[in-house]
């Protein structure tokens, strides 16, 4: 079975995922966040909500490259202490300081397979087991490290045409 009939498979009519990983290699970027640990369903939308209430008027719009959300599962951790979930943007440069209630670090340069998603977030759900399994057929070595939701659009697009580079951690 072809890859994007196995993703049909999995969801059918619902997930609009790309069916062959690209390797990319991210450049080294400013990455200001908001950390909420928990499940993913339920901390991502309040991280993004407390993200945006604290960077609107803090952040100059300007110096935002792109909205990112990054999650990863920390083995450590047991329960709902191992989900991690980051609401926040890249910047193109760095601010000269760090707005009250947020944090800063450096996203070091790497490589990831990157598959696109176009249609709603209700999707990004389902797309992580479909790109898993991509990878995992393909024989691309993961790294533990953070994945990446990276938004392409404005808020104000339309929800069918909302475009999300998914970007899993490789070696």
């Amino acid at each position: 079975m072809s890859a994007n009939k196995a993703i049909a498979a999995e969801a059918p009519g619902k997930l609009n995922l790309s069916s062959e990983p690209q390797q990319v290699i991210l450049p080294t970027s400013n990455l200001a966040y908001l950390e909420k640990i928990g499940p993913f369903l339920k901390t991502a939308p309040l991280a993004w909500k407390k993200f945006w209430s604290i960077a609107t008027g803090q952040l100059d719009k300007s110096s935002i490259a792109f909205a990112v959300g990054l999650s990863r599962i920390d083995e450590t951790k047991t329960g709902d202490a191992a989900y991690v979930y980051q609401a926040g943007v890249l910047l193109k440069t760095t601010p000269s300081r760090v707005p009250d209630g947020l944090q800063m670090r450096a996203l070091k340069s790497r490589k990831y397979a990157r598959f696109l998603l176009t249609g709603s977030y209700s999707q990004l759900p389902a797309a992580y087991p479909a790109a898993f399994s991509i990878l995992k057929k393909a024989k691309l070595g993961l790294r533990k490290d953070f994945c990446i939701e990276k938004y392409l659009n404005s808020p104000d697009t339309p929800e069918q045409e909302l475009k999300t580079e998914i970007l899993i951690p490789i070696n």
